[in-house]
């Protein structure tokens, strides 16, 4: 059960700050780096001694970086070639840029994510999408939704057995207060990870729970 911390900051020298104690804490380490300054790379990644995912979120799907998918595709490769081990490539993308980017980085470097931030739609549409994430050819996929009721993150959590009955790895949880429980449930049931904030008060997305209580959490339930 592998727990992930982004990293974002200010500076490069708060975001190493981070990224040390990070190294306690998490499995993986996500550089967001539509939060830092991606200039610095190759320092934040020499100060990181779990694998790192490189991240950069557009606006569209959550995050502060740029629409533009060129620009994605600019910093995704210089993070790449700083010596991130996995890169997060949004499925939004412009079809010709996503593909373009899956073949020079290898379907096994990349999380191919899709996020629904409006709520959660039925099971037909999840796993309609799931069904055409994994013809665009990776070998991981990242579908998370929000949940506006508690059932929402049973739809989302089905998600698992089905990627597995494809041969996918996947991430899958809700955002928001009411998806908590599936960011723990989620790498209980076979979920490739789940993400979890430094601390309180550090969260990269809604609903995200510290990085400590939620190594307990999974350590009490997986007994």
């Amino acid at each position: 059960m592998k727990i992930c911390i982004p990293i974002g900051a200010a500076n490069t020298e708060m975001a190493i700050e981070k990224i040390i104690r990070a190294n306690e804490l998490a499995d993986l380490l996500e550089f967001r780096l539509d939060l830092l300054d991606p200039g610095r790379l190759e320092e934040l990644r020499r100060a990181a001694v779990r694998p790192v995912i490189a991240t950069c979120r557009s606006a569209k799907q959550g995050g502060q970086g740029p629409d533009d998918g060129e620009r994605q595709a600019r910093v995704l490769r210089r993070a790449r070639d700083a010596g991130a081990d996995l890169v997060d490539l949004e499925y939004a993308l412009a079809v010709r840029i996503r593909e373009d980017l899956l073949k020079e980085f290898g379907s096994e470097r990349v999380i191919l994510s899709a996020h629904l931030l409006a709520g959660t739609p039925s099971w037909r549409s999840l796993q309609g999408l799931l069904e055409r994430m994994a013809a665009a050819g990776s070998s991981l996929v990242k579908i998370v939704t929000r949940a506006h009721r508690v059932e929402d993150n049973l739809r989302v959590l089905r998600l698992i057995p089905e990627a597995e009955r494809m041969g996918l790895g996947i991430i899958a949880f809700c955002l928001g207060p009411l998806g908590r429980i599936s960011r723990i449930a989620s790498p209980l049931l076979g979920g490739y990870l789940t993400f979890a904030s430094l601390e309180t008060g550090e969260e990269s997305a809604p609903g995200q729970i510290p990085a400590g209580e939620m190594r307990r959490l999974l350590g009490m339930l997986s007994l």
